[in-house]
């Protein structure tokens, strides 16, 4: 079943429902459209729909049908982020009281009692929107009310083992009515939460998510699309690292029908290897490569795994070396597509929230060093030819130390509408994802991106049939011209409002690249495998990384780009003669060459750029919200060249 039809034909539905038994309490637009005053209280209302048109670089196809519809549209979405279900502080949904969801969509917040993430979110221009939130044990309802608080819930809804007054995340993610013979009292899942922001907003897209605790190692966004959240729900079961359901009884399996759960307390040596010493990877990383699996094997199309504020727990065991990204890319190479190089948090003193003891000592012009280090990490699984991509959420938790989603942070995806119908549905986003036909953005530096290669110097015979853009192969003859054309647009303004989320005496400067990176790297002809010719010792080479694989072979900048006829900043790097298959990416910032901007005490950085214009490290416990609006940067997904 297409999922977006299905939203759309029982939004309808839901809404009389909604409107008749939840609020009681019982229980975009375009790209380029700004959010506005979005923090204050009277957030910019988003008119324009997310149907399917062009722009004048998209071409048109047919279906087949014959009927005209559009190749895709740039989307801007979020899918990390918490609320009062886990551990946020708003809702999901606008709250006009306590426990009374507002009915329909809000432009004018300053009669909210709470905003909630997801409208917020839209409301700042977003088109998609995931909620993604902690597995395992948790306290609250999504009002943000205890589970067992007898005032609201006369006998504790939960089921499964014995939770201390607490619900398991599978429950709370899924509806009542999912839940066979259930006769607890009544209460509103995620799920159900997920459909009141589709009936406000049916021009927009919420799906239902979570934030993996992901065995031997930290946190993970994952979702599914389907008709309910119950194939979330399951996987969390089964595969969340906190989640311990299923040790004492077997209710739950009995109940849902989930029978075969492995305890992550089962996943240790002997008998699940310990690869701990070689790969980083501990005797719990079996189970995570178990749950890569099954996402695979049961929605390969429909979800993905992608690995969060990947640097936070340290380089290596416990957190996410290299070995573990190509294990799960490897096991389900169309669901662990990708990470969240660029962890959010912009607003707390260690930016990212990353600490001395994070994988690189904290971000790097907001980014983790994953990215950030040229001929690091994510270079060295570009060079392995996978295609991994880049991508950056909010992970919203509250206004102190986080932007809302959608007010700093922004991840652009080209969306197309596989149905042809003129409307994008879930599984579209969640192909654009995996696409990779995305870039990363802080403080709207740019709000458009053309970056593409083509086979071909001339200008004259550039198009969409000679060329790749990002997450695409161009293949080409050995000893072939290619030429790599960048063309970028900045928005007038962004959403920085001194005395909102600025300081009071902060001067609000309208984004402005001051140069860009282009980063060429190789494709190595042969990967490592994880273990070697004998199938059981494990490859060093596997967790090994090269600096030597990419490096900087132009820097951009007002002394060498120009403004075409329709406003965008372009520049081209010509590769005369490619002799062996590579890839590129790019980066640009608002900051100069040799930036230091130290703190009071003028012995920590708390941002800036070297000499070559690459970011200088956020020195943990230095940053706040107006650091944030100076050091801006974006980031590109790579295109990859592969000659034949």
């Amino acid at each position: 079943m297409n999922i977006g039809r299905w939203n759309r034909i029982k939004t309808s539905l839901f809404a009389g429902l909604f409107a008749a038994t939840l609020l009681s309490g019982a229980g975009v637009s375009h790209a380029e459209q700004r959010a506005g005053s979005a923090s204050s209280n009277k957030p910019v209302e988003n008119s324009e729909k997310y149907s399917c048109r062009q722009d004048q670089h998209e071409r048109e196809d047919r279906n087949e049908h014959g009927d005209r519809h559009c190749v895709g549209e740039w989307m801007i979405g979020d899918f990390h982020n918490h609320t009062t279900f886990t551990d946020g502080s708003y809702p999901m949904n606008d709250l006009t009281g306590p426990t009374t969801i507002t009915p329909f969509a809000v432009s004018d917040t300053s009669g909210l009692y709470k905003p909630g993430t997801a409208p917020t979110a839209f409301r700042y221009g977003l088109g998609f929107f995931t909620n993604s939130e902690h597995g395992g044990l948790q306290a609250r309802d999504g009002f943000g009310r205890n589970w067992n608080d007898t005032t609201v819930y006369p006998t504790l809804p939960a089921i499964g083992d014995p939770t201390n007054g607490k619900m398991w995340r599978w429950q709370s993610l899924i509806r009542t009515s999912d839940i066979p013979f259930y006769a607890g009292p009544a209460y509103m899942g995620a799920y159900d939460w997920i459909e009141s922001i589709r009936a406000n907003y049916p021009d927009r897209i919420a799906i239902t998510g979570m934030e993996w605790n992901v065995p031997g190692h930290e946190h993970g966004s994952t979702a599914i699309v389907a008709d309910s959240a119950l194939p979330m729900a399951e996987f969390e079961y089964r595969f969340d690292n906190s989640d311990t359901d299923g040790t004492l009884t077997t209710t739950t399996a009995t109940t849902m029908g989930w029978d075969g759960k492995v305890q992550s307390s089962s996943y240790t040596s002997p008998a699940y290897p310990d690869y701990s010493a070689v790969l980083a990877l501990n005797a719990k990383h079996n189970k995570t490569i178990d749950g890569v699996k099954w996402m695979q094997a049961n929605y390969p199309a429909t979800g993905y795994i992608i690995p969060a504020h990947v640097e936070r727990a340290g380089c290596g065991v416990g957190g996410y070396s290299i070995a573990a990204f190509r294990d799960m890319n490897d096991n389900g190479p169309s669901v662990a597509f990708g990470f969240e190089g660029i962890p959010g948090h912009d607003k707390s003193s260690n930016r990212g929230e990353f600490g001395t003891g994070a994988c690189g000592g904290g971000t790097y012009g907001g980014a983790g060093t994953y990215i950030a280090t040229i001929g690091g990490l994510w270079d060295n699984l570009l060079a392995d030819g996978r295609k991994f991509f880049n991508f950056d959420s909010s992970d919203f938790h509250s206004t102190s130390s986080d932007f809302w989603p959608g007010e700093y942070e922004k991840t652009y995806v080209k969306v197309k509408d596989a149905s042809g119908d003129g409307v994008y549905a879930q599984e579209d986003v969640i192909n654009g994802l995996r696409s990779g036909n995305a870039f990363s953005v802080h403080g709207d530096l740019i709000n458009k991106l053309d970056f593409r290669v083509f086979h071909v110097a001339s200008d004259a015979n550039q198009s969409d049939a000679n060329s790749a853009t990002m997450g695409e192969t161009l293949s080409v003859g050995r000893g072939e011209k290619v030429t790599v054309q960048i063309r970028f647009r900045t928005p007038d303004s962004n959403n920085c409002q001194a005395g909102v989320n600025a300081s009071a005496s902060y001067v609000c400067a309208p984004p402005a690249v001051h140069h860009v990176q282009l980063i060429q790297g190789r494709i190595n002809p042969n990967k490592a495998g994880k273990f070697l010719a004998d199938g059981v010792t494990p490859n060093p080479a596997f967790n090994a990384i090269d600096s030597t694989v990419a490096g900087i072979v132009e820097t951009f900048d007002a002394s060498s780009w120009s403004t075409d006829d329709e406003g965008f900043t372009t520049m081209t790097f010509v590769v005369p003669h490619v002799r062996n298959s590579m890839f590129f990416r790019i980066r640009g910032t608002n900051l100069g060459y040799g930036v230091s901007k130290m703190d009071a005490t003028n012995t920590k950085v708390v941002y800036g750029t070297d000499a070559a214009g690459s970011p200088l490290l956020n020195t943990p416990g230095t940053n706040n919200t107006d650091m944030a609006w100076d050091d801006l940067w974006f980031y590109s997904n790579p295109i990859f060249v592969k000659v034949l």
